[in-house]
C-alpha cells in the first residue's frame, strides 16, 4: 500500500497546517463567480444549434419536376378573361405541367363570389401551351363577360403547378380570349392587369413554410411576396394604360439538413421586373432560370466531448490563475505587514 501511495500526485496537506485569509476568501469568491459565468457560457454554446453553409455544383437530373407555388390577385381583371399558360425551353408542344390551381371570382371590393378549380380546356386544343384554359362562348356568355367588366370584377389565382426543371415561364394572360375582343372592343380597351403577388415560391410549400418560420436569416425563398403593380388611366384619355409585366427570377437550389428531421429541398431566388407597354394583350409573366450551383445548409451543434474538454479547460485554468493570484496577493500582504512592524513601510 505504501508503495502505491508514492505515486500520488495530489498529496494532502493536514488541515491544521493551513489557515484561512481574507485575501484568499476574496479570490475564492471571484473564482466561483467567474467559473459559473464561464460554465454557463460554454453550456449555451453546447446547446446552441447553428447552420453551416457550403456550395457545390448541382448534379440532379433534369427529369425532376419543379413545383411553383402561386398566389396572385388581379382586382380589376375578371377570371373569365384570364388563362394560365406554362412554357419551357425544351421546344416541345407539351410541357407536361401538372398541379392544382384554383381561381376565385372577386367583387370590386375584394369579396369572394365563387371559387372553382381550373380545369383543362376543350377549346384551342392545338395550342403549344400545356396548361391553357379557355372556353367556347356564345352571345349570352359575351354579355355576361361584359357585365363582369363593367362591375369591376376581379380574380385571384392560387395553387401550385409542377413543371420541368429547365428554364421557362408561367403566365396569366388574355391570349386565349382574343377572339372575344371584337365583340368586347370597348370593354377590352379598359382591361386592367393591375396585380398583387401574395406569394410566389419554388418547392414544396410545407418545406418553405418551415424554412421561413424555423430557419430565418439563411435564405430568400419568397422575395416577391407583397409586391404589387397598379395600372392607371392615360392622362390623355379615359382608357387604361395597360401593359405586359414580366418578372425574371434566378432560382438557386437549396438544401437544408436539420438535426431532427429529413433534409428539406427548397429554392431561393432573386427577382427583377420589367414593364412592356401593350394595349392588345395585357399579361403577367413569371420567367425562371436555374443556377448550376446548389447551396447546402447543415445544422450542427457542439459535441459532448468538446464540451467536456472546454469545461475541464475552464476549471483548470481558473483554479490555476486563482492560485497564482492568491499566492502573489498573500505574499504581498505578508511582506507589507513585516515592513509595518519594523517601521519601514513609509
Amino acid at each position: 500500500m505504501r508503495t502505491l501511495q508514492r505515486f500520488d500526485l495530489y498529496r494532502k496537506v493536514p488541515r491544521d497546517l493551513t489557515e484561512p485569509t481574507v485575501s484568499g476568501a476574496a479570490v475564492s469568491c471571484c473564482t466561483v463567480i467567474l467559473g459559473l459565468y464561464l460554465f454557463v457560457s460554454e453550456f449555451l454554446v453546447f446547446v446552441h444549434r447553428r447552420w453551416d453553409s457550403e456550395m457545390f455544383i448541382d448534379e440532379s437530373k433534369t427529369e425532376e419536376k419543379l413545383q411553383i407555388n402561386l398566389d396572385v390577385t388581379l382586382p380589376a381583371m375578371p377570371c373569365e378573361l384570364l388563362s394560365f399558360d406554362a412554357q419551357d425551353v425544351m421546344g416541345s408542344h407539351e410541357v407536361d405541367a401538372h398541379g392544382n390551381l384554383w381561381k376565385e371570382r372577386l367583387t370590386s371590393k375584394g369579396d369572394l363570389i365563387q371559387r372553382e378549380e381550373i380545369k383543362n380546356s376543350h377549346y384551342g386544343a392545338s395550342s403549344s401551351l400545356t396548361r391553357h384554359f379557355s372556353f367556347n362562348y356564345d352571345n349570352q356568355d359575351v354579355e355576361r363577360i361584359r357585365q363582369m367588366i363593367h362591375s369591376g370584377e376581379g380574380c385571384r389565382v392560387v395553387g401550385f403547378v409542377r413543371v420541368n426543371k429547365v428554364p421557362g415561364n408561367v403566365h396569366l394572360s388574355t391570349y386565349s380570349h382574343s377572339y372575344l375582343f371584337g365583340s368586347l372592343y370597348q370593354e377590352t380597351r379598359n382591361m386592367n392587369i393591375s396585380h398583387k403577388i401574395n406569394h410566389l415560391s419554388f418547392g414544396l410549400d410545407a418545406d418553405i413554410s418551415y424554412i421561413k418560420t424555423k430557419v430565418q436569416g439563411t435564405g430568400i425563398v419568397s422575395p416577391l411576396d407583397g409586391v404589387s403593380q397598379i395600372v392607371t388611366e392615360k392622362k390623355t384619355g379615359a382608357f387604361v394604360d395597360t401593359a405586359i409585366f414580366e418578372y425574371y427570377t434566378k432560382v438557386v437550389p437549396t438544401t437544408y439538413i436539420p438535426l431532427d428531421r429529413p433534409a428539406l429541398h427548397v429554392y431561393q431566388f432573386t427577382a427583377n421586373t420589367n414593364k412592356i407597354m401593350n394595349q392588345q394583350m395585357p399579361s403577367l409573366y413569371f420567367r425562371y432560370d436555374f443556377s448550376p450551383v446548389t447551396v447546402q445548409y447543415k445544422e450542427t451543434r457542439e459535441s459532448f466531448s468538446h464540451f467536456l474538454v472546454q469545461i475541464c479547460a475552464v476549471i483548470g485554468g481558473i483554479f490555476t490563475v486563482a492560485g497564482i493570484v492568491d499566492s502573489l496577493l498573500h505574499k504581498s500582504i505578508v511582506h507589507l505587514a513585516k515592513k509595518a512592524q519594523v517601521g519601514k513601510l513609509v
